[in-house]
């Protein structure tokens, strides 16, 4: 069951030197995988966005035993291919936990626009989206839709309080 997660950097050059160093496979797009992190500061600097967030790390886990590290690099570039076409994107794998697992750093700047990745909701629900579409396109178990659900303890209160009141 391959799950995603997303977040912004203020540094893709400390999320590549995280990443690689514990890398078992790693590929890119869009960009030499050696040089990903020269690359990505050269686009930034290029279209003049060097302030703010200079990327941003999906964490793409698979259930224990699932797939082989190799398998799983070629998911996760298969996943920022779909998410993030025009951008660079350093897909790193680790196979240090029980669950093996990618770091894909997305470089913020759209190779074609010179636009940043918008990280928001509607991101997060397409990227999970894409990464149900490609595990069910390889056979992969993919998590329980209920499970995807989360709410702030504002809202779960709510919900809460709404439910007792029907029990009532």
């Amino acid at each position: 069951m391959a799950t995603t997660k997303i977040s912004s950097t203020k540094s893709t050059s400390r999320a590549i030197n995280y990443a690689e160093k514990r890398a078992e496979e790693k590929s890119a797009l869009n960009c030499d995988i050696d040089y990903a992190k020269s690359s990505f500061k050269a686009t930034r600097e290029m279209y003049g966005k060097t302030d703010g967030n200079e990327g941003h790390v999906v964490i793409q886990s698979f259930k224990p035993n699932e797939v082989t590290p190799e398998q799983c690099n070629q998911l996760g570039l298969e996943l920022a291919e779909k998410i993030a076409p025009n951008h660079q994107v350093a897909v790193y794998t680790h196979n240090d936990t029980d669950h093996v697992h990618n770091h894909i750093v997305i470089n913020s700047i759209d190779l074609e626009t010179g636009k940043k990745f918008n990280n928001n909701k509607k991101a997060l629900h397409d990227i999970r989206q894409a990464n149900d579409e490609i595990c069910v396109s390889h056979n992969l178990s993919i998590p329980d839709k209920q499970a995807q659900i989360r709410y702030t303890q504002a809202e779960q209160n709510i919900i809460d309080k709404s439910e007792n009141d029907k029990a009532s």
